[in-house]
Parts: structure tokens; sequence; C-alpha cells
């Protein structure tokens, strides 16, 4: 049987089961949306790529706990989030603007719902002030927007992975977009919005 046709719930018994192959299958399926994950929070390549390791080296230690109440990979995000935020905490990253610039570009400006709401054009030096201006942002919106707009989760998954209520996701987004709105009027003028 071909390991890369087997779901979430096999490998993750496989694992518990102690075949190795098992858990190297999950690590390969997850590793770059976990990636892309601990970047949009950490926004530093090293210490998202550490918070990686770290995660599937707790999902590792703790596999046989694992009882799927929730999806493999809500567990696994939550156990990323929560140590991507310890990180955070413990000591302030420098954001690096382009960084950001390159994540959010294709998805979070040009996605339907954000676009629509926000009318923003698809010029280049528009994207660049917006970016900035997502900076600004609080972790609170500028993560759930991340999760909702680059990483296409759903706003159950969102709220599981943070620890939060489906209604306070949807206010996050809400209220981010309206944030993020002013502050790119505030600093640009009303002539960036259509």
């Amino acid at each position: 049987m071909n390991i890369r046709s087997l779901s979430d719930e096999e490998l993750v018994k496989q694992a518990q089961d102690g075949i190795v192959s098992g858990f190297e299958a999950l690590v390969r399926r997850y590793h770059p949306r976990c990636m892309r994950l601990a970047l949009g929070i950490l926004n530093n390549r090293e210490e998202a790529e550490e918070a990686v390791q770290d995660a599937f080296i707790r999902v590792h230690a703790n596999i046989d706990s694992f009882r799927g109440d929730a999806k493999f990979s809500t567990w696994l995000y939550k156990i990323l989030y929560n140590l991507c935020y310890t990180r955070l905490r413990k000591k302030k990253t420098f954001v690096d603007i382009s960084v950001v610039e390159d994540r959010y570009e294709d998805r979070l400006l040009n996605s339907a719902g954000c676009a629509a709401d926000m009318k923003i054009l698809e010029d280049k030096d528009i994207i660049e002030k917006v970016a900035e201006a997502l900076l600004e942002l609080s972790e609170r919106y500028k993560t759930v927007m991340h999760l909702y707009y680059i990483e296409d989760f759903t706003v159950e998954k969102i709220a599981r992975i943070m620890k939060i209520s489906r209604n306070s996701v949807k206010v996050r987004l809400y209220r981010g977009r309206a944030l993020l709105r002013d502050i790119v009027v505030k600093r640009y003028g009303e002539e960036i919005i259509k």
C-alpha cells in the first residue's frame, strides 16, 4: 500500500504503533503548511523553522495521547500556534516588510472577500502600502487574517486553533479588515480606496 494514499488517521495509528514511516509521512504532509503558519506569525524564517521543528518533536513525544477527538491537523496547528506565540512573548522579533509583502500580496489583497470589502487596487505601490499598514495591526487581528486569507482555514478551524469562539474569529476578521482600511486611509488618503 502506498503510504501517500493513507489518511491522517491511518498514519497517526501507525505512528502510535511505533511505525516510523507513518510519522515521517505526517511530517512530509504537513511541514509546508506549518512553515507558512509559523512564518505568518513569527515573520522570521529561522524562528519559524525552529518552531515547526519543536512542534513536530512535541507531536512525536505526545502522539500516544492523541485520541482523535479533533482532526490531526487541528491538533498539530494548535501546538504550533502555541509555540509560535510563546516565542513572540519571549522575544519581540523584527518584522521585515518584504517578507510580509510577498506573503500577503497574492492571497490577502486579491482574495475576493478582502478585495471586495476594501476595494484595493492591484497596484504594486498600493500593495506595499497595505502590507506596511498590516504590520500595525495587533497580533490578534493579524493572526486571524493570516490564518483565514493566507492559509485558507475555516472560521471553525481558526477558533479551535486559537481557542476562541467562532464569533470571536468573525469579529476579529471584520475588525481587522476595518482597522487595516482605516490605517491605509489615514496614511494615504481616500484616493487609495475606490
